[in-house]
């Protein structure tokens, strides 16, 4: 099982960089974050 995750990973790894899955989850984080602070502060 724990092969078959590796191989996953490593198929899916070539097709989407996990550095720009990395800055878009934390860009999303961060917005999400901004937007919830701006709601719950106004």
């Amino acid at each position: 099982m724990n092969t078959l995750y590796d191989a996953t990973v490593l198929a899916t790894e070539t097709e989407l960089p996990m550095t720009a899955v990395g800055w878009g989850a934390l860009a999303l984080s961060l917005l999400v974050t901004i937007a919830w602070v701006a709601y719950f502060y106004r």
